[in-house]
Parts: structure tokens; sequence; C-alpha cells
């Protein structure tokens, strides 16, 4: 096994590249540009991109790529994560990992963690539009109605506990890696499904900074800068982000002939990193996010499938959200070990209403207020061991706790129907979470090419709730109480390397998601629900050929899940209840390659099978006419996905380089509830971009969705009849940088 190490003398520290360094291959026939040179420059030889192809709708110039005979080699830049908790080339990790980089995040035009899960496999977001609703589905496995996530999402290594914090501006990012699969033992809770881990770009030992500026036809603007110095030189350096969204919104409430779909947002980000010595790491991170906006744009489904830019609401509502966190990180190196320390607070409050009828029907009403507060303090120490030898280790601890409230307001009317109304119903929700957990794993080389792995953690959590509804329209409940879960969460692998140095890797692991109260529908009766676990069987393969110029990543998994927290109607009372009524069985493949022919260009090609059913679901229908959903597929799972990525960058002058890509996504068909009555069928997304670049500026011009596919984000019927929220539809823009 390659030994694995936590780098504590970051690359910014490191002396300039020598002149040397920017030489062309002496069999190239063309000078590479100042913009090929910078890219080389910030990812230390960043790997140019894909095969002939013409960017069609995009320009009628033709991109004449060089053959591969012109370069001795195109070798692939390797890719460091940290999807284990060491610093590792994501081809050596044995688990199912995607990483996207800051260069391939802006140049595919990813903001988002919803565009990131289109550039994806196995990855799928459901939103309903705002801020407050990110729920994040991996390999078939997410979160019900107002539940915990099933995915982990770590920034700079602090734990995002809520999908209200997950809408994340992907700006002055240095990478985001996916980890597919349950990730328990180093981990811990909320992670049945797998991880997503953003780290953002630290400051380093040059003075630099970036000024970008976009604008589309879907009327939102946004503005970046971002900048970094040392304070000390090789010692202590400070970096700044901001970023400023504005949309005036381009949908149509023909209720008051107003527009609809408005943002405004804010989001900065203050970062220190001090490095007094080779072997001590200081980073310090500051955040703050302000979004103001329209809530969702829901509406009845023939409606909205025919006027996917209109609404019809007689009731504005709000998405409105205040965020701000600290990370703090040290990393400390003695002889053979590495010591971290991460300590991470978040404070975040959102205030979101909504039209929840999606219409404007005299005598039927449903709107809702939300006033949410949550923080979160957490603590996580760890030691690894750097020695090159054949047992490398890893132990940590980590403890957490966090407090949400909610005041939440429904008001009713039923007149239209003869059932009564207006009825004001409130729920007040005040609760405390807190957990700690120990944890470890050791990795033995029993030669140069067969590695043993085995981890395990045991994670201990409480929660504490105080629920009361004041109801009108139904039977009011008042609820106080606690309980406490405890699981041991183990990891059994093994790794073989290949005559050829390719990695060939079996693994067996458990997640977990710690039950709770539900406060959705709160039963005095039946007042919490269980934790729920998956086991993931999964055998990878992983490879490089052609002097490294083409990678493979590929794996075929199995998952059991057992105890499924769902929504589940109990016919002898007729009640609606979160329990743990659903059994399921997830399995498929997924798989990712990257190829670069030629100096310039990059071919990616990813996909994913997965066929995920409910084993047992009894309840599902909250009519009570179906009696059980055993065999439906589970929810907001596509069958089939696959993405495929073509670009190049091609000098056009001494001083510019002519940039071209095309992005291809399919979305297969998949069910937005577990009834399998409300069916996305599948749909492609097509994305272009072309543009020219400097040394220090870059124009592009680039449409999303060309062909303007039409696609829900959400379906559903709550009693009201089919209701959906349409996805984005096909839009143009430009995006405007300079560096300085």
């Amino acid at each position: 096994m390659r030994a694995a190490t936590l780098n504590t003398t970051s690359e910014h520290s490191q002396t300039e590249p020598s002149a040397a360094f920017y030489k062309k291959t002496p069999v190239q026939s063309f000078t590479l540009s100042p913009m090929t040179r910078l890219i080389q420059h910030t990812l230390f030889r960043k790997t140019l991109l894909s095969p002939t192809l013409l960017l069609a709708g995009i320009s009628s110039v033709a991109l004449i790529a060089p053959t591969v005979a012109q370069a001795e080699s195109n070798t692939l830049d390797a890719i460091t994560v940290t999807a284990e908790k060491r610093d590792a080339d994501v081809m050596d990790v044995s688990s199912s990992v995607s990483a996207k980089t800051e260069i391939e995040l802006q140049d595919a035009e990813i903001a988002s963690i919803v565009e990131l899960s289109q550039h994806t496999p196995n990855l799928h977001i459901f939103t309903w539009g705002g801020s407050r609703e990110n729920n994040i589905f991996i390999r078939g496995i997410g979160p019900g109605l107002f539940t915990d996530p099933t995915v982990g999402f770590y920034v700079d290594g602090v734990n995002y506990t809520s999908n209200g914090m997950f809408d994340l501006d992907l700006a002055d990012i240095e990478r985001v890696e996916v980890l597919r699969g349950p990730q328990g033992t180093l981990y811990g809770g909320n992670s049945l499904a797998g991880i997503i881990n953003v780290i953002t770009k630290k400051p380093g030992n040059y003075t630099e900074g970036k000024l970008t500026f976009s604008a589309d036809s879907l009327d939102q603007r946004k503005l970046g800068i971002s900048a970094s110095t040392p304070l000390i030189e090789d010692e202590l350096f400070v970096g700044v982000s901001l970023s400023k969204i504005d949309n005036s919104g381009y949908l149509d409430n023909i209720y008051n002939g107003q527009d609809y779909g408005g943002r405004e947002d804010t989001n900065a980000r203050l970062k220190f990193l001090w490095q007094p010595t080779d072997t001590l790491e200081t980073n310090l991170i500051l955040d703050y996010q302000k979004l103001r906006g329209d809530s969702y744009a829901l509406g009845n489904a023939d409606f909205i499938k025919k006027n996917p830019k209109k609404v019809d609401h007689n009731f504005d509502g709000e998405d409105n959200r205040d965020s701000k966190g600290l990370a703090l990180s040290v990393t400390k190196s003695f002889d053979g070990i590495d010591f971290t320390s991460v300590t991470g607070w978040r404070d975040w409050d959102s205030l979101n209403s909504a039209d929840q009828d999606a219409g404007s029907m005299d005598g039927y009403m449903h709107h809702s207020e939300s006033d949410e507060e949550q923080s979160q303090i957490s603590q996580e120490f760890r030691w690894a061991s750097t020695d090159n030898q054949p047992l490398q280790w890893l132990a940590g601890l980590y403890a957490y706790k966090s407090e949400y409230k909610v005041d939440g307001l429904n008001t009713l009317d039923y007149t239209a129907f003869g059932m009564g109304g207006p009825y004001a119903d409130r729920t007040l929700v005040d609760k405390d979470n807190s957990g700690y957990a120990a944890f470890g794993q050791l990795d033995y080389d029993i030669n140069d090419r067969l590695t043993l792995t085995a981890g395990l953690r045991l994670d201990k959590e409480k929660r504490k709730a105080d629920i009361e509804t004041r109801m009108q329209s139904a039977a009011s409940v008042d609820i106080k109480g606690e309980k406490n879960f405890t699981e041991w969460l183990p990891k059994l692998g093994a790794s073989y390397t290949l005559e050829n140095d390719a990695l060939l890797y079996t693994t067996v692991s458990k997640g977990y998601r710690a039950g709770g109260f539900d406060h959705l529908y709160p039963s005095e009766n039946d007042p919490t629900y269980e934790s729920e676990t998956s086991t993931n069987y999964e055998l990878g393969y992983k490879s490089s050929f052609m002097d490294g110029s083409l990678e493979l990543s590929a794996a075929l998994f199995y998952i059991d899940i057992k105890d499924q927290q769902v929504q589940q109607l109990v016919p002898t009372t007729g009640n609606i209840l979160t329990d743990n009524a659903g059994k399921g069985r997830s399995q498929g493949l997924e798989f990712e390659s990257r190829y670069t022919p030629a100096e310039g260009w990059l071919i990616s090609l990813g996909g994913s099978y997965t066929k995920a059913e409910y084993k047992s679901y009894s309840g599902c229908d909250f009519t009570g006419m179906v009696s059980n959903c055993d065999g439906n597929k589970m929810v907001n799972t596509p069958e089939l996905t696959a993405n495929f990525a073509i670009q190049n960058r091609h000098p056009l002058t001494e001083s510019l380089d002519l940039f071209s890509r095309i992005d291809v996504q399919h979305i297969g068909d998949y069910y937005f509830d577990s009834l399998n009555k409300f069916k996305q069928g599948s749909y492609q997304l097509v994305n272009l971009k072309m543009g020219v670049e400097a040394e220090n500026w870059e124009a592009y011009a680039w449409v999303k969705n060309a062909t303007d596919e039409y696609y829900s984000s959400v379906e559903f019927d709550f009693g009201a009849g089919h209701t959906v929220e349409a996805g984005d539809p096909r839009s143009y823009g430009v995006t405007l940088s300079t560096r300085f």
C-alpha cells in the first residue's frame, strides 16, 4: 500500500517553479499560451483536455486538435483527496470516490451541489427550489420528509448536520469529493448513503486576486471577488472571498402580474493559514451567508407543465436564511505520527413561508410559515501514522452538540370542499441533540500487493425533544422526552495491486442514521422512531492506461437497508407518523473515466445503473387504499444515469487560448413517491461553453439546458391534487473574470 500522509507543509509555501517547468515538450509544434501556462502553475501541471469534436451550436469556428503523435505523453494529473481522512491519490483510495477540482468546477460552470450532481455518477439532489430543501440521495438512499440527512456534508472538516445548510455557493473552492456508500466507521451518523467533502481554497505565499462577473437570461447576475496575501512571508497568510447574487425572478405570477423567483444572496469567507514551522499548520475559517428570496414555485401539474415559467399564487412566500460559522483545524507532525484537531461552530436561522396549495382557488388555502433556528458545536481529535511501515493506523475521538427550534404555522381553509375553516395550526419544537464517538482504522500490507483493512467506530447519540402543537383542525399534542442510541460501525476490506498497477478492492461497511422524535406528524402514542442502518458490499477496480493518459474507476455494490425511517399511515388510528416501517435494497454499478488523447483535450465519461427497491414498506399510502409498497422503486433514484464531457484549450495567438466544452447528462426514469404514482421520465441536459482566455482574464459565453428540456424538480399530492415545481429551463449567459 502506498504510504499516505497528512501534509502539514502547504504547497503555498513552496518556491516559485523554475522557468524549465513551463517548457513545452520538444516534439510539440505549437507554443503554450499564457493561459495554459497559468493553469499549469496553478495546478502544478494541470492536465488539459478532450478529443476531436466541434461544439455545434456554440460557434462555427472549427477546433483544431493536435494529434496524439505531437506529444510524447499526455499524462492526467493526480488528484489528491482526503476522503479517508488522509491525503491520498484518488486512484489509490479503496472506495468509490469522485473528485472535482477548482479548475474542473470552473470549466463546467458548476456553482451549486445540484449542478455538481449532474456531473457525478449516482448522486441525485431532490430540492423544492428553496434553500431550505436540499435532500441528497446516493445509490438510492436519501432522507424522508424533514428527517435527518443520510449523507454527511462536510466543509473544511466540519459536519453540516441539517440539509437546510447544504445550499453552498461553490466559489473559491479547492475541490469537492463525493464518497459513495456507507462511511460510518470514519464519519459516524448520517452517513449511511455516503459523504460530500467540500474543501475551500487556502491562501498562499503570493499576493493574488480574482474578480468574476456573470449574467444570464434568467435575470440572474453574480459578482464574486477573492484575494489572498502573505501577512508574514512563509508563515502567516490570509484570504477572503465575497460573492453577491441578484436575481429579479424569471417567473410570472399570473395572479398579480408580478415577477416571481427572485433572489438576493450574499456569501463571505475569511481564511487564515499559519505555518510557524514545517511541522505545524493552523487554519482558521470564518464564513457568513445571507440569503433572501421567493419561496417554492409550486403549481398544478397540468398548468406548470404547459407553462413552466408561470405560477398562480395568491400568497407570496419567502425563503430567507442567515448562516455563520467557524472552522479551526490544527495539524501537528511528530516522529511518525500526525495529530489533527478540528473544531466547528455553526449558527443557522431560516424563515420560510410558502403557498402550499399552489394556487388561488377561493375557499381553499394552505399557507405555511416556519421560523427555524439551529446552532451546533463539534470537536474531533485524530492521530494517524505517517511512517512508511506495513501497518498504517488512524484513531480518533468525536463529539458534538446541537440545538434546534421551530415555530411553525399552517393557515388552512377547506370550505371549498365542505370541510370548514379557516384554521390556524401551530407547532413549537425544541430539540437538543448530542453525541460522541471513538473510531479507528488499520491498514496492513501483507506484501507489496495485498493490503487488509479493518475499522470500527462506537457511536452514541442522545435525542431530547419538547414538541407542542396548538391545533384548530385536529387534536393538539404535547410531547417531552429523551432517547439514547448506540451503534457499532465496522468496516472490513482488502485491496490488491495487479501486475499493471491496477487496484482491485473489496469492502464491507456499515452506516447508520440515529432515530429521534417525529415533529412533522407528532403522535403522543408513538412519538419516536429508531435508528436506520445500511450494510454495503462493494467490489471496485481502478487503473490507468496509455502512459497515464486514461483513467478508469468502476464499482459494483449491494446495499441492505434496515429499519428505514419513512412516513407511514397507521390503519387503526388513521394517523400519519414517521416510523421504521421500511426495508430496502439497492444494487448496481457506477463508473468514471478521464482521457486526454492530446495536449489541450479532455474527455470524461461516467455513469451508473441502480436498482433500488422497497423490500418491505407497509402503510405507504396515506389514504389507506394501498396496503404496502413492497417491490416498489425507492424514491428519487434514477435507474440509469450518464454524463459525458469533451473540452479543448487551443492556442489562438501568443497571448490567447480558445476554450470550448460540451456536457451531456442523461437522467433516467425515477419516481417522486413510494407509491410510484408520480414518475419523472428520462431526460437529457446539454450544456455548451466557449470563450477566450488570456494570462490575466477570461471571457466565456455558455448555454445550460440548451435543448430546453422540461423536467420536474418535485411532484407530490398531499390531498390538493397533483402538484409540481419545474426544473430550470434553458438559460444562456456570459462569465467574465480577471486576475490581479
